[in-house]
């Protein structure tokens, strides 16, 4: 039986959400110029982006157990407050102090903490405000916020950095978080969690050991899992190096830099509206997904030497492509995972893809100060390959299966009451 999508939670969700990503938008572009521009150096650029990544391996240890203990709506709300008094404060020291390579680490780190908390407890919510058959629609929706908002604020968020710094958008990134919170707030679900009078460190521990185990048996969660981790650590070199790629060239440009980064916004925008409009069959999922892998690694290799019209028409495809199979893969999680289990497995699969990054951005870094960037460019992508070969084609480690499953059968696990 098919059930409405766009009921009273979904809308507040996907308005909070969007409210959010305006700031996180303006905030995350900010800082990606920031470090390079103060510093013009891509292993201390590598260094910020790396240890920002740190709270990714710590906090969703404890965070996906204490989120499957409590309703994540009420996790989600007070993690946004502290994320918009954070904010403030750091766009006033900056204000009145100016930049410093220290006290923007300091600052990352807790940015991170909180975004981890935000996700993870998100990732909770978002499945238990839609039914199975929703799960694609509804995720197509929510994946082009992001996009979206890009499109809108990045270019924005360059000028005003250029023109008054990062001390405003700060204070606008605090702003919007209370607004998300008062729209957030407004959700009225009886979420699904591990409801107990008091939670020892033994049964967190025991928390993480069920995700761990349940992780381990499921053969194509877990194959998932092992293949991202090489995707993003191929999508590392991509991500340190292009700021200084554009910031170095003698035609290449800042405002260039932002159209890149709203074209590929673009793309996922389209993708994400195709997703929606366009149901694809249950049991061509899996196929469509590799194949847009393949595409990507076949790009991205050499995405360094293309001319920049050429760089843009390709990040406006694998936009489009990119943000089908992303679909595609976080609901097929979403349809396999119970409830009880998904903060704390959303979790293991943060601090493996953190790692990768972190390991990754490192690497990428410490080349670039010696070797032409589309050559750690095109080497990255041979990660990417490497997971497609041996994680993802398989046929027993059951990828096929995960992905290419069934709308209409309803997994009893996630249907479990409170």
């Amino acid at each position: 039986m098919k059930t409405k999508l766009w009921n009273r939670n979904f809308i507040c969700a996907v308005s909070g959400m969007v409210i959010s990503a305006l700031g996180g938008v303006g905030l995350n572009v900010a800082l990606g110029i920031i470090v390079f521009s103060e510093t013009q150096s891509t292993i201390l650029s590598a260094i910020f982006i790396s240890l920002s990544l740190i709270p990714q391996l710590v906090v969703p240890i404890v965070a996906g157990s204490l989120i499957d203990r409590r309703n994540p709506l009420n996790v989600l709300i007070t993690n946004e407050l502290l994320l918009a008094a954070g904010s403030i404060v750091a766009g006033a020291v900056t204000y009145f102090y100016g930049f410093s390579y220290a006290l923007f680490l300091v600052f990352s780190l807790l940015l991170s903490c909180f975004g981890v908390i935000s996700h993870l407890a998100s990732q909770s919510i978002i499945p238990q405000i839609m039914s199975k058959d929703n799960y694609v629609r509804g995720n197509a929706i929510i994946n082009i916020i992001y996009p979206f908002c890009s499109i809108v604020v990045a270019p924005i968020a360059v000028l005003i950095y250029t023109a008054f710094g990062i001390a405003p958008i700060l204070f606008a990134f605090g702003i919007l978080c209370v607004i998300d919170v008062a729209i957030e707030s407004r959700i009225k679900v009886d979420f699904v969690f591990i409801e107990s009078a008091k939670s020892t460190f033994r049964d967190y521990a025991g928390d993480l050991k069920e995700a761990a185990a349940y992780m381990m048996n499921n053969r194509g969660v877990r194959s998932v899992l092992f293949f991202f981790s090489l995707v993003m650590l191929s999508t590392a070199s991509y991500e340190v190096l292009l700021y200084p790629l554009f910031s170095r060239s003698e035609t290449l440009t800042d405002n260039q830099y932002a159209l890149l980064a709203s074209i590929a916004s673009a793309g996922y925008l389209v993708g994400g509206l195709l997703h929606y409009f366009i149901r694809i069959p249950d049991n061509r999922r899996y196929m469509i997904a590799v194949a847009v892998y393949l595409i990507f690694v076949g790009v991205d290799a050499v995405f360094f030497i293309f001319p920049y019209p050429l760089m843009c028409a390709s990040r406006f495809l694998l936009g489009i492509l990119g943000m089908n199979s992303a679909n595609i893969r976080v609901s097929a999680i979403q349809a396999e995972v119970p409830n009880i289990l998904r903060a704390k497995v959303n979790a293991l699969f943060l601090v493996m893809t953190s790692a990768s990054l972190l390991v990754g951005h490192m690497a990428a870094g410490a080349l670039g100060e010696y070797l032409p960037y589309w050559l750690i460019q095109m080497s990255f992508q041979g990660f990417y390959l490497f997971g497609i070969l041996f994680f993802v084609l398989p046929p027993r480690n059951k990828v096929r299966e995960l992905y290419n499953y069934s709308t209409e059968t309803v997994n009893c696990e996630n249907s479990e009451a409170k």
